[in-house]
Order: structure tokens, then C-alpha cells, then sequence
């Protein structure tokens, strides 16, 4: 399947309040073919997005120069090859006003397993399971990309190609072999201490949200049950989550609000009770968020278990 967007024009949302009036512009090109699914796309903006794709290894690169997008507070930019961890959430975002032209390539576990002896000398068995930024030769790099343009315009002019099977087959061989030639020929580029340090926080954290969420109201709480500062809680949640610890706290919290309503008998729940032992006391800017968040009221959901 071969699939091609032009002239994106998601008008003004994605953009920052007050920055400029400019249109966002992009061109999307996705294509599933012999167990890989590929994107081609640039953006005139990029946009911050969060993602969790499971059961496939995925990988993201840049597709031109003098561009970058920061990856779970990494920058990925130039030869640089991202992997990202299985099944766990990534953020990502843009410097603003800077274009993002990209590649992204899915393929299923199996499929990379069988490459594994190349990678940094990863057991057969074992498959990648974490985030990684490799670092490509430049041949490398310049084929993989040159290909994945050269499939960009297939799926834009000639979408038909694909859809039969030798062609599907033969393509979906060539971008394994350029992403393993990039991938075992290159480096990996070891994180920092402050990012593994920064993973470290945000691990901790997720957990207390999970074992405490009665505990986690305030900025101070949650530093005082995690045990950092507010600045270093903030920037690892902000690498990591891509918002800060009482937002997504707060997110947590309302998550939790809407299954218990989801799952509440109406005759004898009432949605303030709730929300307060969640800890929300300012019910009116509760209402707001629940509705931004779900797109819905509180009490549409409490209503929609009655039928």
C-alpha cells in the first residue's frame, strides 16, 4: 500500500500563539511493502509529537542538511540514525521555525533479529531493545537517503509499482540492506551522563505516579518523593515526556478520573466526589481539562455507562 500527501495545511493550531501567521506546508509519503512500513515527509515546522509504536523497531534520520530535531534530548541531525526503544514512549520536537525533512523506517522484530550479529556484536537473540543514535559513514548515509527520495517519488507518481510483488520484494531488500550497511559500518554514539541520569528520574518518577498518585499535587511533592530539584525534574521530564512534571502529573490524575467514571454506576457516583479524591479542588478548571483532554464532560462520560 502506498500512500501520498502533498500540501499539508493543517492551519494555525500547530503553531505557537503569537509567533507568526506563515502556513504549514509539508508533503507526506508512507508505503507498506514486505514487512516494512517507510515514510518519506518534510515539514515547513516541525512540530513536536509524541509516539509510542509497538512491536517493530523503528528508526528516524534526517534527509537534508543543516537541519535537527531533538529525540528524547538527543539532536539527530546530519549522519546521525535514531532507533528508537520498543514499545516506549519517545518525544520529539524541532528548534523553531526549522523545517524537518525526514525517513522513517518500521520493521518487525524478527526481521532485524536476523541482522543482529552485525550490530555492535548484539547475541542472535537478542534483539535491539533499547534507544540508540547511531552515527552513519557518509557513503552509507548519502545511499540510504538517495534511495528513500527514489521511493518517494514512486509513491507520488508511480504508486502502482509497489502494489506488485517482485518490485515490493526487491525495494524492501535494498532498504534493509542501505539501513544495515548504515547501521554496521557505523558507530553508536554513547549518551551522556546527564541523559542517563535524566532517564533515571524519569523512571522514578513514572513509578511514583503508579505506586502514588494521591501523593503527586504539587511540584514540591513530587521532587520531595522523587528526590531531585525542580529545574532537574522538569528538564528530564521535558526530554522524556515532552511536558513538564506537574502537567503530566495532572494528565496522570485525569487519566485516572475517567476510568473510574467510565466504569462507575451513575445512580451512585457523583463526578465532584471523584474528582476531588483524585485531587482536583478547582472543579470549574477541572471540567475544562477533562473536556480538553477526553472531548467530552465529566459527566457525558459518567452517562454513557448507563447504556
Amino acid at each position: 500500500m502506498a500512500l501520498a500527501i502533498g500540501d499539508i495545511n493543517s492551519g494555525a493550531k500547530p503553531l505557537p500563539l503569537g509567533r507568526t501567521t506563515r502556513r504549514f506546508d509539508g508533503m507526506l509519503a508512507r508505503a507498506s511493502f514486505g514487512g516494512l512500513n517507510l515514510g518519506m515527509g518534510r515539514f515547513a515546522q516541525g512540530i513536536a509529537q509524541t509516539a509510542a509504536i509497538p512491536g517493530v523497531h523503528t528508526f528516524m534520520f534526517a534527509t537534508e542538511p543543516g537541519i535537527m530535531r531533538r529525540v528524547s534530548g538527543r539532536k539527530l541531525f546530519g549522519r546521525h540514525i535514531f532507533h528508537f526503544c520498543p514499545n516506549e514512549q519517545t518525544v520529539t520536537g524541532s528548534p523553531p521555525d526549522m523545517p524537518w525533512a525526514f525517513g522513517i523506517v518500521t520493521m518487525p522484530f524478527e526481521r532485524l533479529t536476523a541482522h543482529a550479529p552485525n550490530l555492535m556484536g548484539v547475541g542472535h537473540t537478542t534483539p535491539l531493545d533499547d534507544d540508540r543514535m547511531f552515527i552513519a559513514p557518509p557513503g552509507a548515509m548519502d545511499e540510504l537517503v538517495g534511495l528513500m527520495n527514489d521511493i518517494s517519488v514512486v509513491i507520488q507518481d508511480t504508486p502502482q509499482v509497489i502494489a506488485e510483488p517482485q518490485p515490493a520484494r526487491a525495494l524492501a531488500g535494498a532498504v534493509v540492506d542501505k539501513l544495515m550497511a548504515c547501521l554496521s559500518q557505523g558507530l553508536v554514539k554513547p549518551d551522556g551522563a546527564a541523559l542517563g541520569r535524566h532517564r533515571q528520574i524519569v523512571a522514578r518518577f513514572e513509578r511514583a505516579l503508579e505506586e502514588r498518585p494521591e501523593e503527586m499535587l504539587s511540584l514540591g511533592d513530587i521532587c520531595a518523593v522523587v528526590g531531585v530539584a525542580e529545574r532537574t525534574l522538569n528538564l528530564a521530564c521535558q526530554e522524556f515526556l515532552g511536558e513538564g512534571a506537574v502537567r503530566y502529573a495532572r494528565n496522570r490524575r485525569l487519566d485516572l478520573v475517567h476510568a473510574r467514571l467510565r466504569a462507575s454506576d451513575p445512580a451512585t457516583t457523583l463526578v465532584t466526589s471523584v474528582a476531588m479524591d483524585n485531587g482536583f479542588w478547582e472543579l470549574g478548571r477541572f471540567a475544562q481539562a477533562y473536556r480538553l483532554r477526553f472531548g467530552e464532560r465529566p459527566s457525558d462520560t459518567l452517562r454513557r455507562k448507563a447504556h
